[in-house]
C-alpha cells in the first residue's frame, strides 16, 4: 500500500504554460493545414518540381510538409504570444489621464 498522499497537479510557471499553449496551438494548426494542403497536392508530384534528381516518398513528403506547417504555425504563434505579453495594459492608460 502506498503511504503518500496526492498533493495534487504542480502548477506550471507563466511562461512554461505559455511554451505549451503555443507549441499545442501551432500542432492542431499545423495537422489542420498538412490535410488541406496535400488534399490538393501530392507531395511526391511536388518533390520533383525542386530538384528532378530529389525522389522523395509519399509518407517522407507529407512528414516534411508536417513539419514545415509546424515550424511556421509555431513562429506565428511565438510572436502573437509574445506581442500580447508585452502590450501595455489598457487599465494603466486610463489611470494616467
Amino acid at each position: 500500500m502506498i503511504d503518500e498522499e496526492y498533493g495534487g497537479a504542480k502548477e506550471w510557471s507563466r511562461n512554461k504554460q505559455a511554451v505549451f499553449t503555443v507549441v499545442w496551438i501551432s500542432f492542431l494548426t499545423a495537422a489542420g493545414s498538412t490535410m488541406l494542403f496535400f488534399a490538393l497536392f501530392d507531395p511526391v508530384d511536388l518533390s520533383g518540381m525542386f530538384d528532378d534528381d530529389l525522389h522523395l516518398s509519399r509518407d517522407a513528403g507529407y512528414a516534411a510538409g508536417f513539419f514545415f506547417f509546424w515550424l511556421i504555425c509555431a513562429v506565428c504563434a511565438g510572436l502573437t504570444a509574445y506581442l500580447v505579453r508585452t502590450a501595455p495594459r489598457r487599465n494603466k492608460k486610463r489611470q494616467d489621464k
